[in-house]
């Protein structure tokens, strides 16, 4: 590994991959179903790719900072795209979209003796929220039996904003994805206020 990479790196780099799995099998969902949506098709010429290889390989290193903020940017209007022209004229279409990223959710399932703490830092590890430095999320309460904290940024809204989607539909995906991750853990997810969220244990 290059001396310039260190652990923040791979770790930002492996919550871009989660999300781009994520549009991976929300892509392969709406491919089974008769939706004929032409827009699909210029997803990939319009917004980029996710590269494969380990990071040390792909990454520009004399820009990590901006490389990895390029793939950001990639996944993100990725998942705005996919999700607003599936349900333009259909939003109903939502309703199976996030029962499938609940099935996501369950297939990465977190542990059932996981306690909240760990259970804080397993979303941390997998949700994307910009960058590090964009210090997106800020503990307000943490006991044994929860903890708390405030979006500080809503960092995703510009990306749909972009296309004039509804960035609603992420937070619904948010949702559907932790709740599948923690089902078997005790431990609830709930959005308390206004970019306010807690996990509270059974």
């Amino acid at each position: 590994m290059s001396a310039f990479l260190g652990p923040i790196h791979n770790w930002l780099y492996n919550k871009i991959k989660f999300q781009d799995e994520l549009i991976q099998c929300i892509l392969q969902f709406v491919s089974t179903k008769d939706y004929q949506i032409p827009l699909l098709s210029q997803m990939d010429q319009r917004y980029g790719v996710l590269e494969t290889g380990e990071l040390a390989d792909i990454i520009d290193e004399s820009n990590i900072h901006g490389w990895l903020q390029e793939r950001i940017t990639v996944v993100e209007n990725r998942l705005a795209f996919l999700i607003t022209v599936t349900t333009d004229e259909h939003p109903e279409r939502i309703i199976d979209i996030n029962d499938v990223v609940y099935e996501f959710g369950r297939n990465h399932a977190a542990a059932s003796d996981i306690s909240v703490k760990e259970a804080y830092e397993l979303l941390n590890n997998c949700l994307l929220n910009g960058m590090p430095c964009d210090r997106v999320n800020d503990v307000t309460n943490e006991d044994e039996n929860s903890i708390s904290w405030v979006q500080t940024v809503d960092i995703h809204a510009p990306y749909w904003d972009m296309i004039h989607g509804n960035s609603e539909y992420y937070y619904a995906i948010r949702e559907s994805l932790v709740i599948g991750m923690l089902e078997n853990s005790g431990i609830t997810y709930q959005q308390t206020g206004s970019q306010v969220f807690e996990l509270r244990k059974n």
